[in-house]
């Protein structure tokens, strides 16, 4: 039962914010009565919500669910006056994100959008792979070596497989990472943009996360956004190491 249940939970996402019961079924792989019988049990529990036209959408308790107990709300709305630093003076797309080791992923947590960039890939609840994301590595450069190893010798995925990107290649890009504190990568993702990203550290040296800016490439400026980018990884680093309460986000 609980599976069904996640299943049609995940069967929403950001390009499918309604679904009919059909669509529901299809995405969930499950049949039309089981989906439309447990979509309707998820409403009446207030998981999910009928739309006027009918349609189903993520219901508003999940949100309240979050909002109560939820320790990534909490290291977001640490983050947040750091990433204003970062996005106000640089006027870049600002983002935290976290790994999930589990699903090989980075998640984001929070993002802060200037009109000045082009469009990129991250969106808040949204996912991108691990290697061949800035965050994703900044992440994976300050996390345990037997973490590094896993990534690096399990199968990649397809976006990291296709991207020209090398199992030498990344252990450089981790090496210089761990030197100077942050990664940059260029046109993975997207061509013509950049990630550059710097670690959140917790209680004990803990990685936590990332704070990453999306620039075009003509508008990269390391010299200039670095300096701040890490003055905001740091002083976030700084405050969630004092609290011990904030030794999650467990991603280990």
């Amino acid at each position: 039962m609980v599976e069904r249940l996640v299943r049609i939970l995940n069967a929403f996402d950001m390009d499918h914010a309604e679904l009919t019961a059909t669509e529901v079924a299809a995405r969930a792989d499950l049949s039309l009565s089981t989906a439309h019988r447990l979509a309707g049990d998820m409403t009446t529990h207030g998981l999910l919500r009928r739309t006027p036209q009918g349609k189903f959408r993520i219901g508003l308790v999940l949100w309240e669910l979050a909002q109560r107990s939820s320790s990534y709300q909490e290291f977001g709305q640490q983050a947040l006056p750091f990433m204003e630093a970062v996005h106000v003076t640089q006027r870049q797309n600002t983002s935290l994100a976290i790994l999930d080791p589990e699903d090989r992923t980075i998640i984001y947590l929070e993002r802060l959008i200037s009109q000045d960039v082009p469009t990129d890939l991250t969106k808040v609840a949204g996912r991108l792979p691990v290697l061949s994301t800035a965050p994703g590595l900044a992440i994976l450069a300050f996390s345990p070596r037997h973490m590094q190893e896993r990534f690096l010798s399990e199968p990649w995925d397809p976006v990291t497989r296709n991207s020209g990107l090398t199992e030498e290649g990344l252990r450089r890009r981790l090496a210089q990472a761990r030197m100077d504190g942050y990664v940059h990568m260029r046109g993975v993702l997207v061509p013509g943009s950049s990630g550059t990203a710097a670690p959140v550290l917790g209680p004990g040296g803990r990685v936590l996360g990332a704070i990453s800016i999306v620039s075009a490439v003509d508008q990269i400026d390391l010299k200039v956004q670095v300096p701040v980018l890490l003055a905001a990884a740091r002083g976030l680093s700084r405050q969630m190491g004092s609290q011990g309460k904030f030794a999650e986000p467990d991603a280990f």
